[in-house]
C-alpha cells in the first residue's frame, strides 16, 4: 500500500478559518457576490426576479450601468451586480 500526500494551496492561517474558497485567488469577488445575493440592489425589486424574463430586464440594466460607470468603485460594484445577475439566470435554466 503506498499512501500519497497532496500539498494544496491553502494556507495554515485559511485552513484555521474553514476557508470555504479554499484559497482560492477570487475570494474576495465570491465574498462580495454572495453579499448581493443575498442582499440584492433596492433596484432589482421593481422586476419579477423568480421568472427570466425578470432576471433578463435586471441583466440589461446592470450591464447598462456597468458600460457608463465612471469611477472604479462603481465599475467594481456593477461587475457585482452583474455577476450575480447572471447566476440567478442560470439558476432559473437549471431549476427548471
Amino acid at each position: 500500500m503506498e499512501i500519497i500526500t497532496i500539498k494544496t494551496h491553502v494556507s495554515e492561517k485559511d485552513a484555521r478559518n474553514d476557508d470555504i474558497y479554499h484559497g482560492s485567488p477570487d475570494t474576495e469577488f465570491m465574498k462580495m457576490c454572495h453579499e448581493v445575493d443575498m442582499n440584492p440592489p433596492e433596484t432589482w425589486s421593481k422586476y419579477d426576479t423568480e421568472t427570466p424574463a425578470g432576471m433578463k430586464k435586471i441583466i440589461e440594466m446592470e450591464y447598462k450601468e456597468l458600460m457608463s460607470a465612471t469611477t472604479e468603485k462603481d465599475t467594481e460594484e456593477n461587475i457585482y451586480h452583474l455577476s450575480v445577475a447572471l447566476l440567478r439566470m442560470w439558476r432559473l435554466h437549471h431549476n427548471e
